[in-house]
């Protein structure tokens, strides 16, 4: 059986302008890419979503199958 590796990233979206930018990111990202809080999962290549996130969530969460650090290094709080 082998083994998946995903990788998890906490961000901030803080603007309006923060959504679009990750959004548009999120959309050229190659792989599959969620957002991720606790047992809610949505899809981060989803404008709607991402700002669903934003507005609801605490904390967001990116996974990926992955490593997309350098893509969404902007976002992520360190």
């Amino acid at each position: 059986m082998e083994r998946v590796m995903k990788y998890l990233y906490r961000i901030e979206l803080q603007t309006s302008r923060d959504v679009v930018d990750f959004n548009r990111a999120a959309t050229g990202f190659s792989g599959r890419i969620y957002l991720v809080n606790g047992n809610k999962r949505l899809n981060a290549k989803s404008i709607l979503g991402v700002q669903l996130a934003k507005l609801t969530w605490d904390e967001i969460y990116i996974e990926s199958d992955e490593n997309c650090y350098f893509d969404f290094r902007k976002f992520i709080v360190k």
